[in-house]
């Protein structure tokens, strides 16, 4: 692509679309190590725009285990975790 409107053109340079769209250069994306799905946290500060990968937070340990109670056959969370933390082993558990 030719940037005509560009005072310096360079092999990074990229335009925006209609729907203020561009792609990012495979080089930058390799640098970022950045994959489909990924989030970018845009800023613009003193002339130039950054982009900052965003990194999941990492799962918590769970301290606790999923035991199916004798009498009535549930499933009941033991340990000393959230409730979201249980709720997050149910659902793995069901896709297995």
């Amino acid at each position: 692509m030719v940037c005509e409107q560009c005072e310096n053109p360079t092999m990074s340079a990229t335009a925006v679309r209609e729907k203020r769209q561009t792609t990012l250069p495979q080089d930058i994306v390799e640098a970022a190590g950045l994959r489909i799905h990924d989030q970018i946290d845009w800023s613009f500060k003193d002339g130039e725009i950054r982009g900052k990968k965003l990194v999941p937070e990492a799962p918590k340990p769970s301290r606790g285990k999923l035991v199916q109670d004798a009498q009535t056959g549930l499933l009941v969370w033991t340990g000393d975790v959230g409730e979201d933390d249980a709720d997050a082993v149910i659902r793995n558990r069901a896709k297995d």
